[in-house]
């Protein structure tokens, strides 16, 4: 009998977490939930999983992970709706972007039943026309994948989702659930608040009728994180108040800084200000996609990892069994 892992969630994010899985080679059996009817099938016609089930309950059934790929509200219900059925020896991770109020809810969980978060960080993609809303085996290439195991997370858990990890091509990374919390407020949650700024302040405009005529592709992309599950960033905001306000007093200090220099007029001054941060961008970006200095043997590592992963998934086999 192949361990079995559940991914609840088949968008972009669980659907290349099942592709990945596939071409790792590990015999594995993968079963999919989502409540849309056409991400299952299109996760399944993809070969992103082996199975797609329906009943929530079912597709956990004798798994021995489940990976919640889902925002932040959907992770949130789920363990809501897991909390009780889940057996002792079971991994539950997710995929959200934000970890602390995920920990809090994952105490719910039966005494045994191993919860640690999960939050991966692609590399990013300069090429304008590669494609970033299909799944693809290859999304974790090289990400770093942040885990933020509980003090009492237990070891042999924490090495079968590292194993995971690996498999998946990704470089697991291990934080504290605040440090990393307070750190993607800068990185990622300000990004979000911005693209929210600017698509309320221009919508809200008494001008919008004939503004929204020259918005194109550019507004598309730049308010296309504000578009997401109005819940899921409610949640997010709301659980990273302290750090977020933080950022946003040094962003209205910038904002200030611009209006001086715009009201000056003074044109060196401008190019001087925008030129420090796009420096620090171009270098930011040179690091993140350069090439390896040494040339990695995936079949190597992935085999490593299958045989950690498996290893330590195989003896969970069955203790999920349905009420």
């Amino acid at each position: 009998m192949k361990p079995r892992i559940t991914i609840i969630g088949l968008g972009r994010l669980g659907a290349s977490i099942g592709l990945a899985l596939k071409k790792s080679g590990a015999e594995l059996e993968i079963v999919g939930h989502d409540k849309a009817r056409d991400a299952g099938n299109a996760a399944q016609k993809a070969g992103a999983i082996d199975k797609h089930e329906w009943n929530l309950y079912n597709a956990c059934q004798d798994a021995g992970m489940i990976v919640l790929a889902m925002p932040v509200a959907g992770v949130l219900e789920t363990i809501e709706l897991l909390k009780d059925e889940l057996a002792p020896g079971v991994i539950v991770t997710d995929t959200a972007p934000i970890k602390q109020p995920i920990l809090q809810a994952a105490r719910a969980f039966k005494p045994g039943v191993h919860f640690i978060g999960g939050h991966p960080i692609f590399r990013p993609t300069p090429d304008p026309l590669a494609p970033r809303a299909q799944a693809s085996a290859d999304l974790f290439r090289n990400a770093q994948y942040c885990l933020t195991p509980a003090p009492d997370t237990a070891a042999d858990a924490l090495d079968v989702l590292s194993g995971f990890v690996a498999l998946l091509g990704a470089n697991p990374l291990f934080f504290d659930a605040a440090e990393h919390d307070g750190l993607a407020v800068g990185a990622q949650d300000l990004a979000l608040v911005m693209q929210a700024v600017l698509l309320k302040t221009t919508t809200a405009s008494s001008g919008w009728r004939e503004l929204n005529k020259f918005a194109g592709d550019d507004y598309f992309r730049a308010t296309e994180l504000a578009a997401q599950d109005a819940k899921s960033i409610v949640q997010l905001l709301r659980s990273q108040q302290a750090p977020l306000q933080g950022w946003l007093m040094q962003t209205q200090q910038t904002l200030r800084e611009l209006q001086t220099l715009l009201a000056q007029n003074d044109a060196a001054a401008l190019e001087k200000w925008l030129s420090a941060a796009q420096t620090a961008r171009t270098q930011w970006l040179e690091n993140k996609v350069a090439a390896p200095t040494h040339t990695t043997d995936y079949s190597e590592v992935r085999s490593s990892a299958s045989r950690l992963f498996l290893g330590g998934l195989a003896p969970r086999l069955g203790g999920n069994k349905k009420k």
